[in-house]
């Protein structure tokens, strides 16, 4: 019996240091340099959007522009040439309103209404109203800022005050400007534009039709909507 006691207090005496192994080998902690395990398809986490627009550009989709110009309105050509031809004009002046809509970066549609007269060497005056639809390009290095465009549409013409001489006909116009950014609202800057004026006759008139050019210069306002 003593010999089994003995037997037993060793065996146990040495199945404590075993189970201390056993347990710290459980509660070890994880080492400083864990196996890195990659994502499951569709876990990645979302990268940063790309910005859409630059913020600091005016000229994005949406944005919109009311233009005031005043200007002088100079004969450039009359073909074919008849008579005095250009010299027969005094250099006269010019107004227009316009309205463009941003529809991509940098890329404006809209309408410009415009009038300009000038005199004769007769003593009679010459009246143009045209009416066209603008599309126009702008960029911008602040605080300048700059402009391209083409115009289309239509004109009335008058000479002198009698309804009876005055035609209505195609017209068209290309320009460029340039401004500057002087408030949050505001631009302000010069603009040149060289207007086409044909004035077409049919029948036996045919012979009258005429190709006018005049070169519009203008100081001009832009506000930003």
């Amino acid at each position: 019996m003593k010999r089994l006691g003995v037997a037993a207090l060793a065996g146990a005496l040495l199945l404590v240091p075993l189970c201390g192994l056993s347990a710290e080998g459980r509660l070890a902690p994880q080492s400083d340099n864990p196996v890195t395990v990659d994502p499951a398809p569709g876990d990645e986490a979302p990268a940063e959007a790309a910005p859409q627009n630059d913020r600091t550009s005016p000229f994005l989709p949406g944005e919109q522009t009311v233009g005031l110009a005043l200007g002088a309105m100079f004969p450039a050509f009359i073909l074919p040439q008849t008579g005095a031809g250009t010299n027969n004009l005094w250099t006269g002046g010019s107004f227009s309103f316009s309205y463009q809509y941003f529809v991509a970066n940098g890329f404006a549609i809209g309408g410009n209404i415009a009038g300009a007269f000038n005199g004769t060497i007769g003593g009679l005056s010459v009246f143009t109203a045209p009416l066209g639809f603008t599309a126009a390009y702008w960029w911008t290095k602040m605080p300048l800022e700059f402009c391209v465009l083409a115009e289309a549409g239509g004109y009335l013409m008058r000479y002198s005050t009698s309804p009876s001489k005055g035609v209505i006909d195609p017209f068209a116009k290309a320009g460029a400007g340039a401004y500057w950014r002087v408030s949050p609202g505001w631009s302000l800057g010069i603009q040149a534009n060289l207007w086409f004026v044909p004035e077409i006759h049919y029948g036996e008139y045919a012979g009258l039709t005429q190709y006018a050019g005049f070169v519009e210069t203008s100081l001009a306002a832009v506000y930003h909507l």
